[in-house]
């Protein structure tokens, strides 16, 4: 439910049916009647809102996250790495972090920022994805003076033109996902024709794969190695636990 919520409302906002910290009432409607038809119960926009509640606290968790020293974000797999170390210590002090850090694939973070991404203003995640991206932009851009330990920081108007043209990228690629319509019978072929997994095991990734359309379309939308890469963390996170 939650990846059919972010997929429509991404739409909406598309359609500029979101403000800078909500949506328009009719399309929770939407999204309410979709869910209700799609899986059998009944769904009020208030339930839409609860949830989007969820969502947003995920997101914030996984913003930070992925900001954090010592957390790497691999934008291949979708995922956060850690070492052991910091593994271990970040687990010990948020026990339900775990799910988030070098297992989960986390694809639908791109969706959850154009849904909930400037709307994070108060509670424990008072920064923006705007706000943060534009620190990392800023640091990164930064020019060291010899002797002096100062750094020149490049203007903000350019970063924000970057940061925006980077959203503007994610956001055509999702629109475009959206728009495609899914073949099963090629995902099936395409799915089962990766070499070096149990056909056991792979008809296991489409069965996960046709259970969530966005995902499977960008499944299908990656080249030969990168469709292997995915069908290899799905084994990690669903055949074994990682030893980290």
């Amino acid at each position: 439910m939650s990846h059919m919520l972010l997929e429509i409302l991404v739409e909406e906002a598309f359609k500029g049916n979101k403000t800078s910290s909500t949506f328009k009432a009719e399309s929770f409607v939407k999204v309410a009647t979709k869910i209700s038809q799609n899986f059998n119960v009944q769904c009020e926009s208030k339930h839409v809102d609860n949830h989007l509640k969820t969502v947003k606290k995920e997101w914030g968790i996984i913003t930070q996250l992925k900001n954090k020293s010592g957390f790497s974000w691999d934008d291949c797999l979708k995922m956060i790495t850690v070492s052991k170390d910091v593994y271990d210590e970040e687990v010990n002090a948020h026990p339900n972090h775990d799910k988030y850090l070098n297992k989960k694939k986390l694809d639908i973070y791109e969706a959850m920022t154009i849904v909930v991404g400037k709307d994070m203003a108060t509670g424990n995640y008072a920064k923006s994805y705007a706000d943060i991206n534009l620190e990392e932009n800023i640091e990164v851009q930064s020019i060291s003076i010899e002797n002096e330990g100062e750094y020149e920081e490049t203007t903000k108007d350019d970063s924000v033109e970057k940061l925006s043209k980077k959203i503007g990228d994610v956001a055509f690629a999702i629109q475009s996902l959206s728009k495609n319509q899914l073949d099963v019978n090629e995902l099936y072929t395409e799915v089962m024709k990766v070499e070096g997994f149990e056909e056991i095991a792979l008809d296991d990734a489409f069965d996960h794969l046709i259970q969530n359309e966005m995902l499977a379309k960008a499944f299908m939308a990656k080249n030969a190695n990168f469709r292997k890469i995915w069908v290899q963390n799905f084994m990690n996170q669903h055949y074994y636990r990682p030893d980290c």
